[in-house]
């Protein structure tokens, strides 16, 4: 399962809600953060946002990728092969190839 909320890396922008969310992805996808950081930080930051109110996405295609990211992390384990059912979960290396397509996805937008 997802390691416990921590606080976000000091590489996370500073900004709020989405803000927060897009260069994190970015940044992980592009190879400038480990995946550590958006496996500790992404869910609590999105969390936070959305107890602030609805979240302010650009568009329906950004709500769709961020969900995907959250997605992934949803089913991530640091062990799949020690779940009931493995092939279901995600590792890191998973988790990084959908955040590397987000990321493509996301500078499409």
């Amino acid at each position: 399962m997802l390691p416990p909320h921590s606080d976000p890396p000091a590489s996370v922008p500073a900004d709020s809600g989405i803000a927060q969310l897009r260069p994190l992805i970015e940044q992980v996808a592009a190879g400038r953060l480990p995946v550590a950081d958006l496996l500790g930080a992404f869910r609590g930051l999105h969390e936070a946002i959305e107890r602030q109110g609805r979240p302010a996405y650009r568009s329906k295609e950004e709500a769709r990728l961020i969900w995907d990211v959250l997605w992934a992390l949803e089913f991530y384990s640091p062990d799949p092969a020690r779940e009931p059912n493995p092939a279901e979960w995600n590792d890191a290396d998973a988790v990084l190839a959908e955040v590397q397509r987000v990321g493509r996805r996301l500078q499409e937008l």
